[in-house]
């Protein structure tokens, strides 16, 4: 409040400016920037597998395995064989 009793408004708000906005953009953007750096750090890198997989993809240290096979590194095929005469 001024000496008078009356409330006094913020002069970027009263009388923006182009500088004033890239400098308020540069901030947001800057705060932007900072919280992905974050929060790809806070996710960390996949954890790796002990063993290859065989028939299948290592996801966050474990074998997924593609259709059909199964196994800790998916070295069994599950199912039925077509047999060549």
């Amino acid at each position: 409040m001024d000496g008078g009793g009356r409330m006094r408004r913020c002069t970027w708000l009263k009388y923006p400016t182009r500088a004033s906005r890239d400098l308020m953009h540069t901030y947001l953007g800057l705060i932007v920037v900072v919280h992905l750096v974050l929060i790809a750090e806070a996710s960390g890198s996949p954890k790796p597998c002990e063993k290859d997989c065989f028939s299948g993809k290592c996801i966050n240290g474990s074998c997924v395995c593609d259709h059909g096979w199964v196994g800790d590194q998916c070295q069994h095929c599950q199912g039925r064989f077509n047999k060549i005469h």
